[in-house]
Parts: structure tokens; sequence; C-alpha cells
């Protein structure tokens, strides 16, 4: 029996034949995936509700636990009312059954199961269910803790899967082991088993909840590898695969966005998706969601509110969840170093180390080992650095590589070393904004910066000596609205008029109204009155602007920075230095987000968001082209990736992606990405170039 049978059966409102496509003995292309059509056919055997056959009910249960719904999963498994089911079916109820139980946490119940699931299937002898019943063994060893258990599961697991010719459970357990082998940092490996993953799952076009959960663990091994624009390219996929499939699976893409966004410094991006990912997970129940979502959210808004900070760490810490408690006692230890709080964070980081190293994690290890040094002094500091940058290397983070030489050349009063370990940084991507994210970078702070620092790029801030101005200062809205408008203004003056006409559209007699504001203004940029009144805020009968020569915008410093840098890159031309390549990352790295992100429907701020993103657009083309002249194509690509993902349909940046991963020897990937570029081209009515004309011959620097 086939799925089309069933599609026929279904459409016809054949109770009957709906009943011989699922019970049926030989039904291997019925795949569980197809959720929507399994629930069509039970609505039809059991309108009420009721009992379901069980080769119906295990395979809409399982497709359920892949969307990421396990409570329906496991009520649907409830259903299985046929006493004399065949005992194949059985042992995939039973496998389905204990996968959902071990998603919930459920270490005794997933056990009995998952025994249960793999007597059954030795039982019947049927090598598909066989493999079903080892992924649920390897399942429930992560939760005991028995790793190599775990991976003697995989392997029989996937060796009757290929006796069984079984490519969706194939592609599953790669997946798996892909996931693995992230948790123990050996991306590299990961990579292997997951471009395998996606290969089968493509072979026989998948389901979306299928081939996004391969994206994302594919994701987070790009994101331990510090390749964060093709990481977060791969997440952007998965979540429109599972948004499209309206997948709960869609809390996994999100808070792997977080992750990414938090890793290269976007401090408002991350917080944005995980809260859109704790959404999920809240409505789902998925504590694998939750636990992330909550430890990552504490980090990124531990500078600008460090209560609620605390309050989700605390949560985080209460969840179940089986994939272990590493990545909140991190954030605990982080958010009570940045909170003053050493002794809490050591405690912290200590039990974070014996986590860490119980579940062969290398990037939690060593995050917890760096955290540990920030609260010592002297040789004993330098030691921990050096033992956490060799798991930083043996995993080939770069990120954390690069993070780790910053710390040692400050804890070693290298001055030199560490302006190469942040100009690495900022090769790789990571934005400035990384300061307002609890970690490493947060705890060494900014360079020395203006007593005064507005903040727009990103959500919006205002920072008098280090410290966020408190939401008690402003008095009114009014007064925030003001200060945006003049900070978009960058140092030019707007009109009296004009300034009220925006905070007051078509009222009359605002001239009061408007000193109000401005003399909030002035409190708030100096509460303590050390300076003269114009020496922040600049205003006459006629016009206000702020003094950018005493107040620092973030837009100002971005814009002038990459300016020069373009001009730079210019006077250049090929051939040109390092520093002009450097420069061009540092203009880069100050873009942290869009104009006032957390504020994009006033009208003062289209414009100016339009023009700070072309002008960072710019930034990147010329970035990525100059790194392509210098035959430098795994550095350029993942800015090519970044420009892509800010524009969809920029097809010169196609052109240079394929060409560049070509050239790079990344032949599979660059076959992605034209699928990608002549996919787009499709939906605007374009014709995508032909293949050959990107995919020529490799051609070397020099050469």
């Amino acid at each position: 029996m086939t799925s089309s049978a069933l599609e026929r059966a279904v459409a016809d409102g054949d109770g009957a034949a709906v009943l011989a496509v699922v019970t049926a003995e030989t039904d291997e292309t019925l795949r569980p995936g197809e959720s929507a059509l399994l629930a069509r056919a039970a609505a039809l055997l059991a309108p009420d509700g009721g009992p379901l056959p069980t080769g119906l009910a295990w395979r809409l249960g399982y497709a359920l636990h892949q969307a990421g719904s396990f409570a329906d999963a496991l009520a649907t498994y409830d259903r299985a009312g046929d006493t004399e089911a065949h005992p194949v079916d059985t042992a995939y109820l039973l496998a389905s059954r204990a996968s959902s139980l071990w998603a919930t946490g459920d270490a005794a119940g997933s056990r009995a199961t998952a025994d249960a699931a793999l007597a059954a299937a030795l039982s019947c002898g049927d090598d598909a269910a066989l493999a079903a019943a080892w992924v649920a063994q390897a399942l429930v060893s992560v939760l005991e803790g028995d790793l190599d258990a775990n991976l003697v599961a995989y392997e029989k697991g996937l060796a009757a899967a290929e006796r069984a010719g079984d490519v969706l459970t194939q592609a599953r357990i790669h997946n798996n082991l892909g996931s693995r082998g992230n948790s123990e940092g050996r991306y590299g490996e990961a990579l292997v088993h997951l471009d395998r993953a996606i290969a089968l799952a493509e072979s026989v076009a998948a389901p979306p909840p299928v081939r996004a959960l391969s994206l994302v663990t594919r994701a987070e091994s790009l994101l331990g590898l510090g390749r964060v624009e093709e990481c977060l390219a791969e997440l952007h996929l998965a979540r429109a695969l599972t948004r499209s499939s309206e997948s709960p699976l869609l809390g996994l893409a999100v808070v792997a966005i977080g992750d990414a966004n938090r890793l290269c410094g976007n401090a408002t991006q991350a917080a944005l998706a995980y809260r859109e990912a704790l959404a999920v997970a809240e409505r789902t129940g998925n504590a694998q969601v939750a636990v992330p979502a909550l430890s990552g959210l504490a980090r990124a808004l531990v500078v600008d509110d460090v209560d609620e900070a605390q309050g989700l760490v605390k949560r985080a810490l209460d969840q179940p969840a089986a994939v272990g408690q590493v990545d909140p006692l991190l954030a605990a230890g982080w958010v009570c170093l940045a909170t003053g709080d050493g002794e809490a964070a050591g405690e912290f980081s200590r039990l974070a180390v014996r986590e860490a190293g119980r579940r062969h994690d290398s990037r939690g290890l060593a995050e917890a080992l760096e955290l540990q040094s920030l609260l010592l002094a002297g040789p004993r500091a330098v030691d921990l650095l050096d033992e956490a940058g060799t798991l930083w290397r043996s995993a080939a983070n770069a990120v954390g590589l690069a993070t780790n030489q910053v710390l040692r050349a400050r804890a070693t009063g290298d001055t030199v070393l560490e302006q190469a370990a942040r100009r690495r940084l900022r090769a790789l991507g990571v934005r400035d904004d990384a300061t307002r994210i609890a970690g490493p970078l947060q705890v060494l702070g900014h360079a020395e910066r203006a007593r005064v620092h507005i903040r727009t790029l990103g959500a919006f801030a205002v920072l008098c000596d280090g410290e966020p101005v408190p939401a008690s200062a402003w008095q009114s809205r009014k007064s925030r609205d003001a200060l945006k408008i003049l900070a978009g203004r960058r140092g030019r003056p707007i009109t009296r008029d004009a300034l009220a006409d925006h905070l007051w559209p078509g009222a009359d007699g605002t001239g009061n109204r408007l000193s109000v504001v401005l003399s909030t203004l002035r409190s708030v940029l100096d509460p303590a009155k050390a300076h003269p009144s114009d020496h922040f805020l600049r205003a006459d009968r006629e016009s206000v602007r702020l003094d950018t020569d005493h107040v620092e915008v973030d837009a100002v410093v971005f814009s002038q920075t990459a300016a020069a840098a373009l001009a730079a890159r210019r006077r250049g031309g090929p051939g040109h230095t390092e520093e002009v390549v450097g420069e061009l990352e540092r203009a880069a790295a100050m873009y942290t987000g869009h104009f006032l992100e957390d504020d994009p429907y006033s009208d003062f701020t289209v414009d100016v968001r339009d023009e700070l993103l072309a002008l960072a657009l710019d930034v990147k083309r010329e970035l990525a082209a100059a790194l392509r002249e210098r035959g430098e194509q795994q550095r350029a690509i993942p800015w090519l990736v970044g420009l892509i993902a800010d524009d969809p349909y920029d097809e010169p940046s196609h052109h240079h992606l394929v060409t560049a991963l070509h050239e790079a020897r990344r032949h599979g990937e660059a076959r992605r990405a034209y699928r990608a570029y002549a996919a787009r081209m499709r939906e605007i009515g374009t014709a995508a170039e032909p293949p050959e004309a990107l995919l020529g011959p490799v051609r070397h620097p020099g050469g």
C-alpha cells in the first residue's frame, strides 16, 4: 500500500479502504511525516476521537512527535485500540511512544517503553521496526547519561535502517549523530553526518519537519565553527519550513537564531528570537526549547533589564530538561558575575564544569573554565584560559578561540595580542554589541567611550557613564521620542516647529510643552548638572540639535567609520592591504541592528533606517569583493551569505556566493546555493544564469 492509496481512500470517504491501507502488512511507502493526511484518515475512522488502528495511531502520533507536539503524540498513541494489531505496528507504536516520553523528560517511562519496543521488534524480526526501537534506546541512554550505550544503539539502528532501506530513519539517525557531535564540540564530524542527513531527506522529498530538524542541527555545527552568517541562513530556511507547516519545531529554529545572534553580539535580535522561542515552548510544553530560550534571554538582557535576567535564570534552573543543565548554569554564572556576585558566579561555574564534563560538552566546559578564570588572577587564571583555549581549538570553534585570546591577552596585559584577537572577532562577524550580553566580552567591557552614549542601532538606550538611564528618569514618552528624533538627525539641527510636529502632530501652541521636554532631556543627559546647559543639547529660538562632540551616537560613529573604510577601499583598488579589509570589518561590526529596531513604525525612523542599512550593505559588498580579489574565498563566503539574507533577490551576490563556494571546493554547498538562487529568481519571474556559467573551472589565486 502507498500514501497515494491512502489519499484516494480519504478523498473518497471510504473508511473500509482507509482501514485496509493502514492495517496492511507491507506499506513501506506510507510515510509517517504526512500528518495532515493521517489526521484526515483518523477523523474518517474515528470522528468522535475514539480508538484507532495501531498502524494509524503510531504513524499519526510519530508525525506529531516530528512536529514537536509531544503531548498530542502521546494522546494519539493512547488511542491505539485494536488488540489484533500486526506485531510490526506494535513495535513501532512502542518505539514512537518511547521517543515522545523522552522528549518530555520522562526517564522512567521512556526506559520501560523503549525496552518493550526493542523486545517487540526483535520478536517480529522486522528491520525497520528494529531501527526505530534502537533509536528509542539511544535517546533514553542520553537521559540516563550513558553516552557509550547511546552510540552503540545508533550504530545498530543505522545498520537495521540500511538493511530495511528506510531512508527517513537513516536521515533521523544521521541527524541525531550530528547533534551528538555538536554537544561534544566535534562540529566538523557532525557536519559529515548532517550533510548525509540532508541529502537523504532531499532524496525522498521528506516532510518539512524532517528537513527543518536537520537544517537546525547543521546550523548548530556551523555556529560552533564560527560560521555565523551561514548558520543564520540555514536557520531562516528552517524557520520558513516550520512556519509554513505550522510546526512547533519552529521553537528549535528560533532559539538557534537567538544563539547565533547572541554569539555574534546582536543583543536586540537575540532577545527578540529568544522571546519568540519561549512563546512557542510554552505553547507546546517543550522543555528542550524552554531551557536554552530562558538561559539565552537572561544573558541578552543582563545590561538592559537585570531584574528580568535574574528571574529568567531562576526559571531556567527550575526547568526539567532532557538536554541537561549546562546552559542555565552558565547563564546563572555569567549573570551573577555581571551583577557583582562573584561568590555565586564561582559556585555556578563549578557546577557547570562538572555537568559539562559528565556530558562530554567541550563548548560548555571551555566557557565554564573561562568564567572561573575571571574570578581569579595570576598564573592560575592563565592556566584555566589555556585549558579552555585547547578545547576551543580542538573543536575548531573560531569565535570561542578568538574570545579566549582576548581574555588571555587581558590577563597577561598583552595589548597587541588583544587588538589582534578583537580584529579576528570582527572578521568572524562578531558585532560590538557583544558587550551587552552576559559573557566574557561583557565582563571585559568596551574600549573607552564617551560619558553619554546613545544606542540607536538595535534597541534604543541611553547610557551615562556606562549605566543605562532608568525608566523613571524620562518622566514621559515624549522625552524619549524627542531624543530618538534628535539622534536620528545625527548632529544636524531640526527646527523647533518640525520637532514639535513629530511629537504632537497637528497640535497648536506646543512651545511650552517642547520647552519642558528639552529641559527633561538636559536632566537625563546631565543629572548632576556638571556642564553648561548647552553642553549635550544645543537649542535656540529656531532649532535644536545634539552636540555629537560631547554625545556619542552609535549611528554617527558607524556612518563615519563606514564612509572612511569605503573611501579607503576605493582608493586602494585591487590588491589593497589587509588594513583596509580590517577597517571594513570594523565598520561591519558596528552595525549591530537596524535603526531603532524596537520602534519600527515611527515616521521619522524610516528614511534613517533605509540610509544606514544601505550603507551597511555597501560595506558588506565591498568587504566580500575585497576578500575575493585576494583569493580568500572562505573569508568572503559568510559576508555573501549575509547579503543574501538581507536581500534574497540580490542576484549578483547569489552569483558570487555560488562561484566562491565552488572555488573553495565546497561543491555540495555550491549546488545547494545554486538551487536557492534559481528558486528566488523564479519567484520574481527572472531567468537564472545556467549553472555552468557559475560553476566553471576552479580558479586558484595567481593561477
